[in-house]
């Protein structure tokens, strides 16, 4: 759709998978938001360096996990099932967020449900320091 349009360049941000570059026959670049987000914490987090970096999946593992070292801090993991789309069944922390700042990373949203449960379930049982 985008080449019967007329683009004949295009420009993305954090492809969910970089192989989708390669389903065009123009150029695309593919920018990353990690050096900007990584900048937001450094500037608008006060404890970052007592922080940990959150993923409400496993595949967003690869994402935290750089984003963790670009911080030189720790990262933890949500294992969550789901019984049916957009429905979170369990939810299971994988690392110790105990009195730390927790910035939950995901790289795309439908409902937000996953997000805001995550939250919810952490800071309410006194788990998390602040939430980000």
């Amino acid at each position: 759709m985008l080449l019967v349009a007329g683009a004949d360049h295009i420009i993305t941000m954090d492809l969910h998978a970089s192989q989708i570059q390669g389903f065009f026959d123009i150029p695309v670049d593919n920018l990353y938001a990690e050096p900007a987000v990584l900048q937001w914490i450094r500037e608008n987090i006060a404890k970052w360096r007592n922080c940990i970096i959150v993923s409400p999946n496993a595949g967003g593992a690869k994402r935290v996990t750089s984003i963790a070292d670009g911080l030189n801090v720790e990262f933890a993991l949500i294992h969550k099932e789901r019984k049916k789309a957009n429905e979170v069944d369990r939810m299971v922390l994988v690392g110790d967020v105990k009195d730390r700042v927790a910035i939950l990373v995901d790289d795309m949203t439908d409902t937000c449900g996953t997000i805001c449960h995550a939250a919810a379930k952490y800071a309410g049982g006194g788990e998390l320091g602040d939430i980000y």
